[in-house]
Protein backbone atom coordinates (compact mmCIF):
# COMPACT_ATOMS: atom_id res chain seq x y z
CA UNK A 1 0.00 0.00 0.00
CA UNK A 2 0.77 3.52 -1.10
CA UNK A 3 1.96 5.37 1.88
CA UNK A 4 2.62 9.32 3.36
CA UNK A 5 5.41 10.06 4.98
CA UNK A 6 4.04 12.54 7.29
CA UNK A 7 6.51 15.24 9.96
CA UNK A 8 3.83 15.99 12.88
CA UNK A 9 4.51 19.55 15.03
CA UNK A 10 6.82 21.49 13.27
CA UNK A 11 7.63 25.38 13.91
CA UNK A 12 8.73 28.24 11.76
CA UNK A 13 10.13 31.58 12.57
CA UNK A 14 6.81 32.64 13.23
CA UNK A 15 6.96 30.81 16.20
CA UNK A 16 9.46 33.25 18.68
CA UNK A 17 11.62 30.57 19.39
CA UNK A 18 12.35 29.09 15.69
CA UNK A 19 14.00 30.20 13.22
CA UNK A 20 12.97 27.48 10.35
CA UNK A 21 11.69 29.65 7.07
CA UNK A 22 8.91 28.50 5.08
CA UNK A 23 11.13 28.27 2.74
CA UNK A 24 13.12 26.02 4.19
CA UNK A 25 10.78 23.83 5.44
CA UNK A 26 9.51 23.52 1.89
CA UNK A 27 13.31 22.29 0.69
CA UNK A 28 13.71 19.93 3.47
CA UNK A 29 10.49 18.48 2.20
CA UNK A 30 11.08 18.42 -1.41
CA UNK A 31 14.48 16.82 -0.08
CA UNK A 32 13.48 13.92 1.83
CA UNK A 33 10.42 12.86 0.36
CA UNK A 34 7.99 14.00 2.97
CA UNK A 35 3.97 14.19 1.37
CA UNK A 36 2.56 15.94 4.69
CA UNK A 37 3.80 18.59 6.75
CA UNK A 38 1.74 19.49 10.17
CA UNK A 39 3.11 23.02 10.89
CA UNK A 40 2.29 23.92 14.41
CA UNK A 41 3.87 27.19 15.55
CA UNK A 42 3.02 28.42 19.31
CA UNK A 43 -0.21 30.38 18.92
CA UNK A 44 0.13 31.26 15.84
CA UNK A 45 -1.54 29.93 12.57
CA UNK A 46 0.55 32.40 9.54
CA UNK A 47 3.10 29.95 9.71
CA UNK A 48 1.74 27.19 8.37
CA UNK A 49 -0.24 29.29 5.78
CA UNK A 50 2.64 30.42 4.38
CA UNK A 51 4.66 26.71 4.29
CA UNK A 52 0.86 25.91 2.82
CA UNK A 53 1.92 28.61 -0.04
CA UNK A 54 5.60 27.24 -0.72
CA UNK A 55 5.52 23.78 -0.11
CA UNK A 56 5.14 21.14 -2.71
CA UNK A 57 3.72 18.25 -0.60
CA UNK A 58 0.20 18.48 1.73
CA UNK A 59 0.48 20.95 4.40
CA UNK A 60 -1.96 20.57 7.44
CA UNK A 61 -2.37 24.25 9.26
CA UNK A 62 -2.14 23.32 12.69
CA UNK A 63 -1.65 25.59 16.20
CA UNK A 64 0.15 24.74 19.00
CA UNK A 65 -2.29 26.74 21.73
CA UNK A 66 -0.58 27.66 24.98
CA UNK A 67 -3.62 27.18 27.75
CA UNK A 68 -4.21 27.91 31.08
CA UNK A 69 -3.31 24.12 31.33
CA UNK A 70 -0.58 23.39 29.32
CA UNK A 71 -0.07 23.02 25.39
CA UNK A 72 -2.66 21.36 23.15
CA UNK A 73 -2.06 20.94 18.95
CA UNK A 74 -5.32 21.58 16.71
CA UNK A 75 -5.33 20.54 13.07
CA UNK A 76 -6.74 21.07 10.33
CA UNK A 77 -7.41 24.77 11.70
CA UNK A 78 -9.27 27.98 9.44
CA UNK A 79 -9.06 30.13 12.03
CA UNK A 80 -6.63 31.62 14.74
CA UNK A 81 -7.26 30.05 18.61
CA UNK A 82 -5.94 33.13 21.47
CA UNK A 83 -4.22 31.65 24.06
CA UNK A 84 -4.84 31.68 27.58
CA UNK A 85 -8.01 29.64 27.64
CA UNK A 86 -8.69 26.41 29.65
CA UNK A 87 -7.71 23.55 27.74
CA UNK A 88 -10.79 21.90 27.53
CA UNK A 89 -12.50 25.56 25.89
CA UNK A 90 -9.44 25.26 23.70
CA UNK A 91 -10.07 21.49 22.93
CA UNK A 92 -14.24 22.64 21.76
CA UNK A 93 -12.95 25.20 20.15
CA UNK A 94 -10.64 23.35 17.95
CA UNK A 95 -13.04 21.06 17.66
CA UNK A 96 -15.30 23.55 16.39
CA UNK A 97 -13.67 24.31 13.15
CA UNK A 98 -13.94 20.90 12.62
CA UNK A 99 -10.47 19.81 13.60
CA UNK A 100 -8.38 17.67 15.72
CA UNK A 101 -7.33 17.71 19.21
CA UNK A 102 -3.52 16.33 19.88
CA UNK A 103 -1.70 16.24 22.89
CA UNK A 104 1.92 16.99 22.68
CA UNK A 105 4.59 16.65 25.21
CA UNK A 106 2.26 15.18 27.97
CA UNK A 107 4.29 14.78 30.49
CA UNK A 108 6.61 17.76 30.20
CA UNK A 109 7.23 19.88 33.02
CA UNK A 110 9.50 23.02 31.69
CA UNK A 111 7.45 26.12 30.94
CA UNK A 112 4.33 24.08 32.42
CA UNK A 113 3.87 23.11 28.28
CA UNK A 114 2.82 19.81 29.02
CA UNK A 115 -0.93 18.72 30.54
CA UNK A 116 0.33 16.01 32.85
CA UNK A 117 -2.95 15.05 34.96
CA UNK A 118 -5.33 17.93 33.30
CA UNK A 119 -5.31 15.24 30.01
CA UNK A 120 -7.56 12.79 32.45
CA UNK A 121 -9.79 15.16 32.33
CA UNK A 122 -10.37 15.59 28.93
CA UNK A 123 -9.72 12.51 27.29
CA UNK A 124 -13.55 12.93 25.71
CA UNK A 125 -11.82 15.50 23.44
CA UNK A 126 -8.56 14.04 22.74
CA UNK A 127 -8.22 12.59 19.01
CA UNK A 128 -4.72 11.58 19.41
CA UNK A 129 -1.32 11.78 21.74
CA UNK A 130 2.44 12.31 20.79
CA UNK A 131 3.96 9.21 22.12
CA UNK A 132 7.59 10.22 21.01
CA UNK A 133 8.65 14.11 21.58
CA UNK A 134 12.10 14.43 19.78
CA UNK A 135 13.21 17.13 21.67
CA UNK A 136 12.80 14.72 24.74
CA UNK A 137 16.25 14.21 26.44
CA UNK A 138 14.54 10.59 28.49
CA UNK A 139 12.42 8.16 27.01
CA UNK A 140 10.25 8.05 30.37
CA UNK A 141 8.05 10.61 29.25
CA UNK A 142 7.43 9.24 25.82
CA UNK A 143 6.65 5.64 27.84
CA UNK A 144 4.19 7.47 30.52
CA UNK A 145 2.13 9.41 27.24
CA UNK A 146 2.05 6.07 24.92
CA UNK A 147 0.71 3.98 28.39
CA UNK A 148 -1.67 6.91 28.32
CA UNK A 149 -2.46 6.39 24.53
CA UNK A 150 -3.11 2.68 25.14
CA UNK A 151 -4.73 2.52 28.47
CA UNK A 152 -7.39 5.41 26.54
CA UNK A 153 -7.97 3.14 23.13
CA UNK A 154 -6.29 6.77 21.45
CA UNK A 155 -4.56 7.11 18.13
CA UNK A 156 -0.50 7.34 18.64
CA UNK A 157 1.49 9.92 16.39
CA UNK A 158 6.15 10.73 17.10
CA UNK A 159 6.42 14.26 17.06
CA UNK A 160 9.21 16.23 15.79
CA UNK A 161 8.80 19.59 17.87
CA UNK A 162 11.15 21.29 15.27
CA UNK A 163 12.74 24.34 16.11
CA UNK A 164 16.34 24.38 14.38
CA UNK A 165 16.61 24.19 10.74
CA UNK A 166 19.61 21.31 11.40
CA UNK A 167 16.94 18.91 12.64
CA UNK A 168 13.55 18.66 11.18
CA UNK A 169 11.89 15.32 10.42
CA UNK A 170 14.47 12.76 13.11
CA UNK A 171 10.48 11.02 13.61
CA UNK A 172 7.94 10.68 11.26
CA UNK A 173 4.68 8.13 10.77
CA UNK A 174 4.06 6.66 7.50
CA UNK A 175 0.32 7.28 6.41
CA UNK A 176 -2.24 5.44 4.63
CA UNK A 177 -3.72 8.19 2.33
CA UNK A 178 -6.35 10.63 4.11
CA UNK A 179 -8.32 13.01 2.74
CA UNK A 180 -10.34 14.67 5.74
CA UNK A 181 -9.45 14.99 9.51
CA UNK A 182 -11.67 12.03 10.15
CA UNK A 183 -9.26 9.94 7.47
CA UNK A 184 -6.27 11.27 9.06
CA UNK A 185 -7.34 9.89 12.56
CA UNK A 186 -8.19 6.41 10.43
CA UNK A 187 -5.02 6.72 9.30
CA UNK A 188 -2.95 7.20 11.75
CA UNK A 189 -4.60 4.40 13.73
CA UNK A 190 -2.92 1.98 10.91
CA UNK A 191 0.23 4.04 10.70
CA UNK A 192 3.92 2.59 11.11
CA UNK A 193 5.49 5.11 13.45
CA UNK A 194 9.23 5.66 12.76
CA UNK A 195 10.83 7.22 16.69
CA UNK A 196 13.65 9.74 16.47
CA UNK A 197 15.42 12.34 18.54
CA UNK A 198 17.38 15.81 18.03
CA UNK A 199 20.96 15.18 17.65
CA UNK A 200 22.63 16.42 21.07
CA UNK A 201 25.17 18.70 20.05
CA UNK A 202 23.79 20.09 17.14
CA UNK A 203 19.65 20.46 18.34
CA UNK A 204 19.51 20.16 22.14
CA UNK A 205 22.23 22.23 23.54
CA UNK A 206 21.35 25.00 21.69
CA UNK A 207 17.91 24.91 22.21
CA UNK A 208 18.34 24.06 26.07
CA UNK A 209 20.27 28.04 25.97
CA UNK A 210 17.43 29.40 23.68
CA UNK A 211 15.17 28.18 26.71
CA UNK A 212 18.27 29.59 28.92
CA UNK A 213 17.69 32.69 27.53
CA UNK A 214 14.50 32.75 27.74
CA UNK A 215 14.61 32.38 31.50
CA UNK A 216 16.81 35.09 32.16
CA UNK A 217 14.90 37.90 30.32
CA UNK A 218 17.41 37.85 27.18
CA UNK A 219 16.37 38.42 23.67
CA UNK A 220 16.88 35.70 21.73
CA UNK A 221 19.55 36.36 18.54
CA UNK A 222 17.77 38.12 15.53
CA UNK A 223 17.13 35.49 13.08
CA UNK A 224 14.99 33.80 15.55
CA UNK A 225 11.10 34.53 15.52
CA UNK A 226 11.75 37.02 13.06
CA UNK A 227 8.47 36.45 11.44
CA UNK A 228 6.82 36.34 15.27
CA UNK A 229 8.30 39.97 15.96
CA UNK A 230 7.05 41.47 12.67
CA UNK A 231 3.60 39.82 12.90
CA UNK A 232 3.60 41.26 17.04
CA UNK A 233 5.13 44.75 15.49
CA UNK A 234 2.03 44.90 13.22
CA UNK A 235 -0.21 43.93 16.01
CA UNK A 236 1.06 46.93 17.89
CA UNK A 237 0.55 49.26 15.01
CA UNK A 238 -2.62 48.59 14.42
CA UNK A 239 -3.70 49.02 17.99
CA UNK A 240 -1.91 52.61 18.22
CA UNK A 241 -4.01 53.56 14.46
CA UNK A 242 -7.03 52.71 16.29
Amino acid sequence: MKTIKTVIHIHTDYSPDSDISAEHLAEYADAHGVGCLAVTDHDEIEGALRVRQVANCHVIVGEEVTTRDGHLIGLFLHEWIPPGLSARVTAEEIRRQGGLVLLPHMEARVFGCGLREAASQMVDLIDAVEVVNAQHLTRAPDRRADAFARRHGLPRYVGSDAHLPCSIGPCYQELPPFETPDGFIESLRRARLVPGYHPLLSYTIPMYLRAARYLFGLPFPAHVGVNSRRRRSQARAAVVAS
